[in-house]
């Protein structure tokens, strides 16, 4: 069976059981009980998929050899990122934070709101919905490319994924 044909068939399989497991309360849970090298990797294709044309543009750059500490804060979940020979590099998928030169705090839904142009970072960031630290021109730096990116590059699993979270979220009882 060719890989296109595989991976479509295990998306339209794991889909339904995903977005059961991802409630506000289980995500780093869920998030962090799958191997961290495959998280690492996971997170590392899709952001340089859906980040090609900036990567391409040299947007990232400002990124070699500095490290982004990205919070989830109302799921717990801390992301490393750095940029090294052309790629978005994820450095840890943890539920604990690690030492970086910035980072950015923000809530899941806010994260939605951004990744899909529904509201600018500058925006967020004065309602306190985005909280900035470290090297603040790095985190800037960050937050103007990630306000360039188009929300249709996002791969169509990962859209629908966000979007059974962001419902769970909105109708769940312990937002």
């Amino acid at each position: 069976m060719p890989l296109p044909l595989v991976v479509s068939r295990l998306q339209h399989e794991l889909e339904p059981t995903l977005g059961r497991l991802l409630s506000p309360k289980n995500l780093a849970r869920v998030a962090t009980l799958m191997p961290r090298r495959l998280n690492r990797l996971a997170v590392e294709q899709l952001l340089n998929q859906v980040f090609a044309e900036q990567i391409a543009s040299g947007d990232f750059d400002f990124l070699q050899q500095r490290s982004l500490q990205v919070e989830i804060h109302d799921a717990e979940l801390f992301v490393g990122l750095g940029f090294a020979h052309g790629r978005l590099r994820c450095l840890f998928f943890e539920r604990v934070s690690q030492a970086a030169d910035a980072s950015l705090s923000i809530d899941a839904i806010s994260a939605i709101e951004l990744v899909r142009q529904e509201v600018d970072p500058d925006t967020l960031f004065f309602r306190r919905r985005l909280r900035i630290g470290g090297d603040t021109e790095l985190t800037h730096q960050v937050k103007n490319t990630i306000d360039t990116l188009d929300p249709e590059v996002i791969p169509v699993f990962a859209q629908r994924l966000i979007a059974l979270y962001r419902s769970r979220v909105l109708l769940s009882p312990d937002k």
